[in-house]
């Protein structure tokens, strides 16, 4: 049987078809009571999905109680009979502590799912962590598309509790009496998402004490909008051979659509202002962005990677 928070994260899988039957997922298991309660979730869920889950440990090897976290998680996932797959940080490839942490936990999670034959990964990214992220982008400045923040399923990645708020999590624990373990580092302001946690989140509440769900309401909207904007990109551009052509419709899609082909190149986009430029430039005039050539003939861009 679900309890309410169960049957919501449930509900939340079948309306965004997250999971399908016989599904074979990877859960990134930290410790935490985010991912402590995505295990017992879904290892509830997978019994009536005939879903097949494994365990993922990343160890970051930056806090001491590390190693505490790496045992704590092994033992767990044996006592459900679960698969149990473990990795750990190379502190020499520690550059910006914060990203290199992320790419390095998500290169493991990858690796182990292709190794091991799981089709979806899934981490425990909850709607609070989806305030943080929209927060987080419009502070660094994006469009609509990149505001969309993080979505319930993006190719491999899933992430089934972003319907849930932290506080909702919270509840889950106690009352459920979910084992967990705390990692102190969240209530440091060294990063820029742990002040936004900590600090302005706390102060939107005292404004209006359902912002989250407000925020909800606002990200589903832009998911669909993003899935319009790939509709797009798959109309107006074309490759032939090692050139891409972008059809210009001069319309609000124009400068999502080219700032989705440079995220489709690994590249980090030119910003509105630049975007507008590219898009604007006369017949016959060229530009140079981050290694890619882009030439304009009437209303079509060509496009070539160097």
């Amino acid at each position: 049987m679900l309890n309410e928070f169960e049957k919501k994260i449930y509900k939340f899988i079948k309306n965004y078809n997250i999971y399908e039957k016989y599904d074979k997922i990877l859960l990134a298991i930290s410790g935490g009571k985010d991912s402590m309660s995505l295990l017992k979730v879904m290892y509830k869920i997978s019994k009536i999905m005939n879903l097949e889950i494994g365990v993922a440990h990343f160890n970051h090897k930056l806090r001491k109680e590390s190693e505490e976290e790496k045992i704590f998680v092994e033992e767990e996932a044996k006592k459900l009979k679960i698969k149990y797959y473990y990795g750990e940080a190379n502190e020499k490839n520690y550059k910006n502590i914060e990203l290199s942490a992320r790419n390095m936990r998500y290169d493991f999670l990858f690796d182990i799912a292709k190794k091991n034959n799981y089709n979806k990964i899934a981490t425990a990214h909850h709607m609070s962590d989806l305030v943080e992220t929209i927060i987080y982008r419009l502070s660094r400045g994006t469009g609509i598309y990149g505001v969309s923040g993080l979505l319930p399923i993006n190719e491999m990645l899933t992430r089934p509790m972003l319907t849930v708020t932290l506080k909702e999590i919270i509840n889950y624990v106690t009352i459920d009496n979910v084992k967990y373990k705390i990692d102190k580092s969240n209530f440091e302001n060294n990063y820029s998402r742990n002040r936004i946690r900590n600090k302005i989140l706390p102060e939107l509440e005292l404004i209006n004490d359902n912002f989250e769900n407000n925020f909800f309401k606002f990200a589903r909207i832009a998911w669909e909008y993003r899935q319009q904007v790939e509709n797009e990109y798959l109309k107006r551009i074309h490759q032939n051979e090692n050139k891409f052509y972008f059809d210009i419709k001069k319309d609000i899609f124009d400068e999502e659509v080219l700032r989705l082909f440079f995220l489709r190149c690994k590249q980090y986009p030119p910003n509105y202002e630049e975007t507008k430029k590219i898009i604007k430039m006369g017949s016959k005039k060229s530009k140079q962005f981050k290694g890619i050539k882009i030439e304009k003939n009437k209303n079509t861009l060509i496009i070539e990677r160097e």
